[in-house]
């Protein structure tokens, strides 16, 4: 959980919430979330006894099914984030990504990608490679299931920089919340807003 502590974007879907209310719904946040992706076939990974960890989603796989948001909880926890959180959530976060999607794939290739919903690693295995090892791992996971794509959103440079180290590619820059937060999601008036990268990886056709 300490590795989302000082996510920017978690920063921006929890602005109406304090400093101390964020640390403290953080778990429950990422509980419900991992929960979404299990009712959907998702899978969890680990490195390293689990000093990092990711969950996958499976192509034509998405949290927000509505046949499982709400044995999931997705409905409450959103709630709980109160009206700022729900459209930065489900109006502007969402539209944008499937924006970004809809340049990165075709029509037929919007159902046979990976997602790579969430992935973290603990604050006291930092910098061992332990990310770079997790992302190779669901690389071949992908290859060795039809060849297909990964999709994914980076939430911050250092993520942007890692994921182009291992191949993926940028798709779009979004930045979310312009004027009103700074590039670490909290307020600041007159901000200028948050990042997050649309990013794409292809298994090389020659190989």
């Amino acid at each position: 959980m300490t590795a989302f502590q000082n996510d920017p974007i978690f920063n921006y879907f929890m602005g109406a919430l304090s400093k101390e209310e964020r640390k403290e719904y953080i778990p429950e946040f990422l509980a419900v979330l991992v929960k979404g992706g299990m009712l959907n076939k998702g899978i969890i990974l680990e490195v390293s006894s689990w000093g990092c960890c990711a969950v996958i989603l499976p192509p034509g796989k998405k949290v927000d099914n509505p046949l499982t948001i709400f044995q999931a909880g997705l409905p409450g926890v959103v709630l709980h984030l109160k009206l700022t959180g729900i459209k930065r959530i489900l109006l502007e976060h969402s539209s944008a990504v499937k924006r970004a999607k809809q340049k990165a794939f075709t029509p037929k290739e919007m159902s046979q990608y990976w997602y790579l919903f969430i992935i973290g690693t603990h604050e006291t295995r930092q910098r061992q490679g332990l990310g770079g090892m997790m992302l190779e791992h669901i690389k071949a996971f992908a290859l060795k299931d039809g060849r297909r794509p990964v999709w994914l959103e980076a939430s911050n440079e250092n993520a942007r920089r890692l994921y182009t180290k291992h191949g993926f590619e940028e798709v779009e820059e979004i930045t979310l919340g312009i004027g009103l937060v700074g590039s670490d999601g909290l307020a600041k008036k007159g901000g200028e807003g948050v990042k997050t990268w649309g990013m794409v990886w292809r298994p090389d056709p020659k190989k």
